[in-house]
C-alpha cells in the first residue's frame, strides 16, 4: 500500500502542503526568534547598565573620598621642610642627612601624620562602606622612624588605631602580600587593588583604593582606604532576573567574587572565548552557553575597578513567549492539515484507479510473465505509459541475452569471467568424469607483464592479453577459458594429450602480436589427485605457476604432493604466526658482513628462522612466502627489529664493539603498516642510532610499485636509515630502478658469484657493474662467496663488502657471543676506520680511469693490462692492502720478489714525493739492479685510528 502511485501522490501532496505551511511557521518562528533574541539582549543590558550604575556610583564616592584626603595630604606638605630635611631638592640625600636634619623631618612628619590623620577619620567616617584608612609606609628614603598611620573599623565602636606597617621589610617580589603597595606607586597614579584576605581583619575579602603621594617628584608614601567586597556584593546579590536568573561578579582576573552557586575565588565555567570576556562589554552581542545541563543567555560590562558584571537568565525563561506562540501556529497548522488530508485522499481515488490497474499488469511484467496483456486504451498519461510499457516488455526479451552476456564475460577479452567460469568449469569437470576423461585444471600467468607496460604502454599490454586470450579459447574452447583479471587466465580441460597442447600453446604466443609477447607460465592441478572444488583447484594450480616465478621462459609446473604439503605447512604457519613470536619459535641469526679490504667484520644481516615444535626447522622459504601473501610478514619483520635492537643494547652493555646491522622487509610491509614510521617509532624508543640500522629492499619489491616504494625509501632515507638495494641484477630493471631511486648500496645477486669460475665473460660483467656503482658513489655488497678465488677477485674489482660461507654462516646470538668469547670470531671494524677502509674497498684495481680520472690521458687496452694495487704506510713499513693479478705477476717475475717481500726503501721514496692533495704524482725509482720503474701514485686516505696513509699505485713501465 505504501509504494501505491495513489499512496505517493498522496503523501506528495500532503507533504508539499506541509511543507508550506512548514515555511511559512519556520519564517514566523524565525522572525520571532530574532526579535526575541534582541530584546532579551536589551534586557539584559538594561539590568547589567543599572547595577553597573548603582556599582560605579558607590565606588566613585570612594575614589572621590581617598583623592580628596590625598589632595589635602599633598596640600599640607611643608616643601620647605622637606628641602631642610634633605628629602628634596638638590642635597636630597638621606646618606648625608644629619642627626639634626633626621630629627627635625621625623618631627615635622609626625606632626603632618597627626594632622593629615583628623582629616582621613573625617572623610572616612562620612563615607559608606570604609572599613580602614591609612597613610603609612613612609617611603623608607625619606624616615625609617615614622611610618604613618593605620585605622580600622572594629564593630560599631569606629575605628582603632593600628600599627602602621614599615615599608622597609617589603620585598618588591611578593606581590601577593604587598601587590597593594607597589602596584600605584609603579602605575604612579590611584588605583583599585583587590579582592584580596585582610588578614588584620578577621580574614575578609576587601578592596583598596590607594593613592600614591609625591611632592617635588618625590613618593612620600601612599594613602588608601579599604572597602569589603560584601559591600558590592548585597548591591550584585538582590538582582533577580527572570524566575532563575541572577548577577554574578569577577575580579579582572576572571575569578568569581560573587555567584549564587559556586564559591568564592572558583572560576566559573563559561563556555565563550576569552578573547570575548576581555572586551569591555557584550554589546549588541547574543551570547549563549551552556552550564551544569542548562542553556544560558549573558551580557556583561566592565566596571571601572577592573571587576566584570555578569547577567545571567536561562535561554528557556527568555525564550518562553516566542515557545507559547510557536505552540499556537502549529497548532493552526495541524488542523489545517487534516481538513487538507481528507480532501486529498477523496481526490487521489478517483485519479489513480486506472494506474492501479496498470501497476498490477506491471508487477507480472515484472515477474517474467511477457505474455501479459496490457489493455488500457486511454489519450491520457496512463494511456502513453501503457504502451511504453508494451514496448519495453519487447525490447526487455531482446535485451536479456545480451546482459547475461555482460554479466559473465571479461570486457577486453570476451572470455567468461571468473565467477562464471566456476559455474562453467564445475559442469565441465562432471561432464569430462562421466565420460570416463580426468579433468585439469590451469592456472596461467604471463611472465613480466608488469615490466611490458612500462615497456611498451598499456594499450600495447591489452593486446598482448587478448592475443592470448584468443589463442588458449581456440585451443580449449570459449567456455572453457576464463581472465581472473591483468594477465591472469584459467582453463578447464581433459589430462589427455595436455602437455602437446601446452607446447602447441607455447609455439602460438612466441608469434602473437607481431613478436611482442612475453612467455607463459601455466600451474596444473590434476583431479585424480584430489577432487575439490573448482575454486581450491584453481587455488592450487596457481601456486603450482606461481613456483615458475624466477624462470623467464614459457613452460608448466604440476601441483604436487611436495606442493600440497607446502600448502598444508603455508596454512599452519599463518595459523600460528602470532604463537610463534609469543613463544620465539622465530629465532633470529645474524650473518658478517665482512670488509674487503680490511677482512673486518663490517655489518651484520638478521635472517630469521622459524624452529617449530612440531615440524621443526623451517628456512626462510617455507614461512615467508606464506606470510607475505597472507600481508602478516610486518609481524615477523619487526619482531626481527626489535630483537635486532635488544642485541646491539645486548653487546654494547658487555663492552662489545657493535658493527650496524641489515634487516630484510617485504612489499606487503608497506601495505600492511606504515612500516617507516613503525620502525623510527623502535630505533628511537631503543636510544639506537638510525644509522645502525639498514634496510633491505629487494627490486623486485621496487618494481611492484615505483612510485610508492621510492617514496618509502626516500622517506627511510631523509630520517637517516640507509637503504640496500638486495638482490641488484637478478630482474629485469635494475637499471631503470637505478636512475630514479637513490640507494646506500647494492648487494649483489649470488648467482653473479656462482659465474665467476665459469669464465671472463661474468667477471667482465661484474667488474664494469662495479665500476658503474662506484661511479655513483653507491657501496656494494656480493653475497654468496665460497672460495678464495672469488673473495680476492672481488675485492680486486672494488666490491666493498663480501658475505657468504667462506666466512661465516648465519649463527644464533648465543653463537656469536661464544665465538666472541672464545676468540674465534672475525675481528670486528672500529666504527671510527669505517670510512677509511670504505675508501680503500672502492678503488677497481681493474680500471683505472675509475680512479677519479687519469690525467696522463692513459686508456685501459684490455682487462688486467696494467699492475695496480693499493699500498699502506704504517711505521715506516709499506704492505699491500689489495692487488690485482697483473701486480703480483710484476713483483715475482719482473723484479723476483713476492708481496709479503716489497722494497720498502724505494717505495718509501715514491711516496716521499707523492702530494698529500690526492693528485696522481708520477714517479721513477730503482728497486732493483739496474731495473728502473715509472710509475703513478697518488694518497687515497689515512687511518683516523692507526694514522696509516692508503696510496695508489700503477706500474707505466719498467727498464734496464
Amino acid at each position: 500500500m505504501i509504494h501505491s502511485l495513489r499512496f505517493k501522490m498522496t503523501a506528495f501532496t500532503i507533504g508539499a502542503i506541509l511543507t508550506a505551511i512548514l515555511c511559512v511557521f519556520l519564517a514566523s518562528f524565525s522572525t520571532i526568534s530574532a526579535e526575541t533574541d534582541r530584546r532579551s539582549v536589551e534586557t539584559l543590558n538594561l539590568i547589567g547598565q543599572n547595577t553597573e550604575e548603582s556599582l560605579e556610583k558607590y565606588t566613585e564616592s570612594v575614589e572621590q573620598s581617598v583623592e580628596m584626603v590625598g589632595s589635602f595630604a599633598v596640600e599640607s606638605l611643608d616643601v620647605a621642610k622637606l628641602v631642610e630635611g634633605g628629602v628634596v631638592g638638590s642635597s636630597a640625600n638621606n646618606d648625608t642627612r644629619t642627626v639634626e636634619q633626621a630629627e627635625a623631618l621625623d618631627a615635622y612628619l609626625a606632626e603632618y601624620c597627626a594632622s593629615l590623620q583628623a582629616e582621613c577619620a573625617t572623610v572616612a567616617a562620612h563615607t559608606y562602606g570604609i572599613i580602614t584608612y591609612y597613610y603609612y609606609c613612609i617611603n623608607p628614603d625619606i624616615s625609617t622612624a615614622e611610618h604613618g598611620f593605620f585605622y580600622s573599623k572594629v564593630g560599631k565602636t569606629g575605628y582603632a588605631e593600628q600599627e602602621p606597617l614599615d615599608a622597609r621589610t617589603f620585598d618588591p617580589n611578593d606581590m601577593e602580600h604587598y601587590t597593594w603597595y607597589y602596584t600605584p606607586i609603579e602605575r604612579g597614579r590611584p588605583s583599585w587593588i583587590g579582592p584580596y584576605t585582610a588578614h588584620f581583619l578577621g580574614e575578609i575579602q576587601i578592596c583598596s583604593y590607594i593613592v600614591p603621594i609625591y611632592k617635588a617628584g618625590t613618593l612620600i608614601g601612599v594613602l588608601g582606604m579599604d572597602i569589603p567586597i560584601d559591600t558590592l556584593v548585597d548591591q550584585v546579590s538582590s538582582i533577580h532576573v527572570y524566575k532563575t536568573g541572577f548577577a554574578s561578579l569577577l575580579d579582572d582576573q576572571g575569578r568569581v567574587i560573587y555567584h549564587p552557586d559556586l564559591p568564592y575565588g572558583t572560576e566559573p565555567n563559561l563556555s565563550v572565548g576569552a578573547e570575548l570576556l576581555s572586551q569591555e562589554s557584550n554589546g549588541d552581542k547574543l551570547i549563549r552557553y551552556t552550564a551544569y545541563g542548562q542553556d544560558r543567555q549573558m551580557s556583561f560590562d566592565t566596571l571601572s575597578n577592573g571587576m566584570k558584571l555578569l547577567v545571567v537568565a536561562p535561554t528557556s525563561e527568555l525564550n518562553a513567549s516566542t515557545i507559547g506562540l510557536a505552540r499556537m501556529i502549529l497548532a493552526i497548522a495541524v488542523g489545517i492539515v487534516l481538513v487538507f488530508v481528507v480532501l486529498i485522499l477523496l481526490a487521489m481515488r478517483y485519479i489513480t484507479g486506472p494506474m492501479l490497474r496498470l501497476t498490477a499488469a506491471s508487477q507480472r511484467l515484472a515477474a517474467a510473465d511477457y505474455d501479459v496483456e496490457l489493455d488500457y486504451s486511454g489519450n491520457d498519461e496512463v494511456g502513453a505509459l501503457t504502451n511504453a510499457f508494451s514496448r519495453m516488455r519487447d525490447q526487455i526479451k531482446a535485451d536479456i541475452e545480451d546482459l547475461n552476456r555482460k554479466v559473465n564475460t571479461d570486457d577486453l577479452t570476451g572470455l567468461p569471467n571468473q565467477r562464471y567460469f566456476f559455474q562453467l568449469a564445475e559442469a565441465e569437470r562432471q561432464r569430462l568424469m562421466s565420460t570416463g576423461k580426468s579433468p585439469v585444471l590451469l592456472y596461467v600467468n604471463l611472465v613480466g607483464m608488469k615490466h611490458f607496460n612500462r615497456q611498451h604502454g598499456f594499450d600495447e599490454g591489452d593486446r598482448l592479453i587478448c592475443a592470448v586470450a584468443n589463442i588458449l579459447a581456440n585451443r580449449f574452447g570459449w567456455r572453457n577459458a576464463s581472465r581472473f583479471g591483468q594477465d591472469h587466465f584459467a582453463i578447464i580441460t581433459s589430462e589427455a594429450g595436455l602437455e602437446e597442447r601446452l607446447r602447441e600453446v607455447f609455439a602460438e604466443c612466441k608469434l602473437a602480436n607481431d613478436g611482442k609477447t612475453l612467455p607463459v607460465s601455466v600451474g596444473i592441478y590434476q583431479d585424480s589427485m584430489e577432487t575439490i572444488s573448482t575454486s581450491v583447484a584453481c587455488d592450487r594450480a596457481k601456486f603450482a605457476c606461481d613456483r615458475r616465478k624466477s624462470y623467464y621462459e614459457s613452460g608448466y609446473s604440476y601441483f604436487d604432493a611436495i606442493m600440497l604439503r607446502q600448502v598444508e605447512l603455508s596454512r599452519h604457519v599463518i595459523n600460528n604466526v602470532d604463537r610463534a613470536l609469543a613463544e620465539q619459535w622465530i629465532v633470529v641469526y645474524y650473518q658478517p658482513i665482512v670488509r674487503a679490504v680490511s677482512g673486518h667484520v663490517c655489518d651484520e644481516e638478521a635472517l630469521s628462522r622459524w624452529i617449530d615444535p612440531v615440524r621443526g626447522f623451517l628456512s626462510p622459504a617455507d614461512f615467508i612466502p606464506a606470510l607475505e601473501n597472507a600481508g602478516l610478514i610486518y609481524k615477523v619483520d619487526l619482531y626481527v627489529l626489535e630483537q635486532v635492537l635488544q642485541k646491539i643494547e645486548r653487546e654494547r652493555s658487555l663492552g662489545l664493539v657493535s658493527v650496524p646491522h641489515s634487516i630484510n622487509l617485504s612489499r606487503s610491509d608497506f601495505d600492511s603498516c606504515d612500516m617507516v614510521e613503525e620502525i623510527r617509532t623502535r630505533v628511537d624508543a631503543a636510544g639506537i642510532e638510525r644509522g645502525s640500522i639498514s634496510i633491505e629492499i629487494t627490486e623486485s619489491i621496487v618494481g611492484s610499485d615505483f612510485a610508492f616504494i621510492k617514496r618509502q625509501v626516500e622517506r627511510f632515507r631523509d630520517l637517516g636509515f640507509p637503504v640496500w638495494m638486495d638482490d641488484f641484477g637478478s630482474g629485469y630493471s635494475s637499471l631503470d630502478v637505478l636512475q630514479s631511486i637513490e640507494f646506500d648500496l647494492l648487494k649483489f645477486d649470488m648467482s653473479f658469484v656462482r659465474t665467476l669460475d665459469e669464465g671472463d665473460s661474468g667477471k667482465i660483467i661484474l667488474t664494469d657493474l662495479m665500476k658503474m656503482a662506484t661511479s655513483l658513489g653507491v657501496d656494494t655488497i656480493c653475497e654468496g662467496v665460497e672460495t678464495n678465488s672469488q673473495r680476492r677477485f672481488l675485492q680486486e674489482i672494488g666490491c666493498s663488502k663480501l658475505q657468504g660461507y667462506y666466512y661465516c654462516k648465519p649463527l644464533s646470538l648465543e653463537a656469536l657471543l661464544e665465538r666472541r668469547e672464545d676468540g674465534e670470531h672475525i675481528a670486528y671494524e672500529n666504527p671510527a676506520e669505517a670510512d677509511y677502509y670504505t675508501s680503500l674497498g672502492k678503488v677497481n684495481l681493474y680500471d683505472p680511469g675509475a680512479w677519479n680520472g687519469n690525467e696522463d690521458g692513459d686508456d685501459r687496452s684490455f682487462l688486467g693490462s696494467i699492475p695496480m694495487a693499493v699500498l699502506e704506510l704504517s711505521s715506516g713499513h709499506v704492505t699491500v692492502a689489495r692487488a690485482n693479478e697483473p701486480y703480483r705477476e710484476f713483483l715475482a717475475s719482473r723484479l723476483g720478489v713476492s708481496l709479503q717481500d716489497q722494497p720498502d726503501s724505494v717505495v718509501l721514496e715514491a711516496m716521499a714525493k707523492c702530494g698529500d692533495d690526492g693528485k696522481w704524482t708520477k714517479v721513477t725509482g730503482t728497486p732493483r739492479d739496474e731495473t728502473v720503474v715509472q710509475a703513478y701514485l697518488r694518497l687515497l686516505a689515512t687511518n683516523p685510528v692507526t694514522g696509516a696513509q692508503a696510496y695508489a699505485i700503477m706500474i707505466l713501465s719498467m727498464m734496464h
